[in-house]
């Protein structure tokens, strides 16, 4: 992995599994890797001004018709290329998928986001 210089804001808050109250500063670049996967993620398109562009839109997504799991996949990797630079050449493993909830009410789409030993999933419903 590259040398980074740089941190970023702490932007986990009480309740995330790896929350830690003493912490003001990130700097650990997997940790700021994640923090800017989960903002695109649980941001829409339009959300941030002066970037109509960012964001993963992904209730949108979900709530559309026929949207396959691989134009999520390609969508969110765009997002990830144009805005986490830091991952360039770095290797990630990432994965969408579709399932009906057991009344057959509405759909669920699930993300798998891996960067080294380090895990993301994201359900959203």
């Amino acid at each position: 992995m590259a040398n980074f210089n740089f941190s970023d804001f702490y932007i986990l808050y009480p309740g995330h599994p790896k929350y830690n109250n003493s912490e003001m500063i990130q700097d650990e670049i997997v940790q700021v890797i994640v923090q800017k996967y989960e903002m695109i993620c649980f941001t829409n398109k339009g959300d941030v001004f002066g970037d109509p562009n960012f964001g993963g839109d992904l209730e949108l997504l979900l709530n559309e018709t026929k949207v396959s799991a691989t134009t999520v996949e390609t969508e969110l990797r765009d997002q990830i290329s144009t805005y986490i630079p830091e991952l360039n050449g770095i290797s990630y493993t990432l994965n969408v998928s579709f399932y009906q909830d057991l009344y057959n009410v509405q759909d669920i789409m699930q993300i798998y986001f891996q960067i080294n030993d380090y895990d993301v999933y994201l359900t959203i419903s």
